[in-house]
């Protein structure tokens, strides 16, 4: 996705037309609009939650939703996998795919641009299954009634798939058979949030929708202040998205209700900005990034600022969020580890391109990948997470490359899924 930067002209305009619009209601709009925000702001303790960190699963057997946990974390700090990897497999899926999968069962579940949902086999990679949904698929799906995730007595097991045709449609995961499916006649981009016997998902049109998986229709729908494109997150008895409005908003999760909403700080004229990244939530806090260019930790509790980081451009990537650190990327070419607590960058490094996809932090290592402009130019590479140095590179890459249960790590490139497992 492109965005236009405002050139000084349109900069100069606004700053002219806030002198003409002008006095106090406009200076006082401008403080509440986040017109002349200060930058970064760095935190402290207080409210920080250290019991409430992601949870490590040294022999996970399933990572089943985009995140791997409810909280979006998209961290296993207790899974060691490190190089050197022996390629098992590769999957030329044939078009973009733009999430990467989610491993259940013995599966590899995953959407393509092309509409198409498949499953591999987890050990050789041969196609279990493919099915057509109708639409192109721009998320990760949700597996939902497998081992490792549980769904509540008399549910069938789903594979849950949302569309850029605006549905929301539940597959067999043993089979890829159409169980149902649920216009929303929006475009939907974010992941299912599976909790609570529903998923939860965001639309283009600004809704915030939970389904039933037992009745097949929407439970509650709540209004956002723009597009939601980022995965919601759990957190507590709330569901938490950021919009394209510029908002971060807990909606409690029994009716959707708003528990609290929160402005995103912006630069000097230039507003909230907009949200395409999704929440993670870990330590009491709710990390996310904003196409202004800025991180922000808040409360999980009252949506409270507990510290700003403002990035060098625009920040698309969702955070992973594990010992302490958030990890994220930005349009100015580097990975980030930020201190969870204040906001204090730790370190960073230069990739040579753009991110704008989410890391995920496996074990010591941060997996990322880069945007080039010439596709076939973009790299994944594995970084030490607590230095930030380089320890593998993969010759593709794109968006979210990696996910891992035991014994097996899953990158994704391109239009390409590998498999790959420890060199032994």
């Amino acid at each position: 996705m492109r965005i236009r930067r405002p050139g000084r002209r349109a900069t100069a305009a606004l700053a002219a037309a806030a002198v003409v619009l002008g006095g106090a209601g406009a200076g006082a709009y401008g403080l509440v609009a986040g017109w002349f925000d200060p930058g970064s702001r760095e935190g402290d303790a207080e409210g920080f939650l250290p019991e409430r960190a992601p949870r490590p699963e040294p022999a996970a057997g399933t990572w089943p939703e985009y995140g791997r946990d409810a909280g979006r974390t998209r961290a296993n700090p207790g899974l060691r996998l490190a190089p050197p990897f022996r390629r098992a497999w590769t999957h030329d899926a044939g078009s973009l795919v733009e999430f990467p999968p989610v491993i259940g069962g013995g599966r590899v579940v995953f959407g393509t641009n092309a509409g198409l949902a498949v499953a591999l086999d987890l050990d050789t990679g041969r196609v279990l299954w493919r099915r057509r949904l109708g639409g192109a698929v721009a998320s990760s799906p949700a597996l939902a009634g497998v081992p490792g995730a549980p769904l509540p007595a008399g549910l069938r097991p789903v594979a849950l798939f949302t569309t850029m045709r605006g549905d929301v449609i539940a597959l067999d995961p043993a089979t890829g058979g159409v169980r149902w499916r649920l216009p929303l006649r929006s475009p939907i981009e974010s992941s299912p949030l599976v909790l609570d016997g529903s998923a939860y998902v965001g639309t283009r049109d600004g809704r915030v929708v939970r389904v039933s998986l037992a009745t097949r229709r929407p439970v509650w729908t709540a209004r956002a202040a723009g597009e939601v494109k980022g995965s919601l997150a759990r957190s507590g008895d709330a569901v938490v998205a950021g919009d394209y409005g510029g908002r971060v908003t807990a909606y409690a999760r029994r009716d959707g209700r708003v528990r609290w909403q929160t402005t995103s700080p912006g630069p000097r004229l230039r507003g909230a900005g907009r949200f395409y990244a999704g929440p993670a939530v870990a330590y009491g806090r709710v990390f996310i990034g904003n196409v202004n260019g800025r991180v922000l930790a808040l409360s999980a509790r009252t949506g409270e600022v507990a510290w700003v980081r403002v990035l060098g451009d625009f920040v698309y990537s969702s955070a992973a969020v594990a010992d302490r650190t958030a990890y994220v990327g930005s349009y100015d070419r580097h990975l980030y580890a930020l201190d969870a607590v204040t906001g204090r960058v730790r370190w960073r490094t230069d990739l040579g391109e753009r991110i704008t996809g989410s890391p995920t932090v496996l074990g010591d290592l941060v997996w990322v990948s880069t945007i080039a402009r010439r596709p076939r130019d973009g790299i994944t590479v594995a970084l030490d997470a607590r230095t930030g140095r380089r320890v593998f590179t993969l010759r593709d890459g794109r968006y979210s490359p990696a996910v891992a249960v035991r014994g097996h790590l899953v990158l994704t490139g391109v239009r390409t899924v590998y498999g790959l497992v420890p060199a032994r």
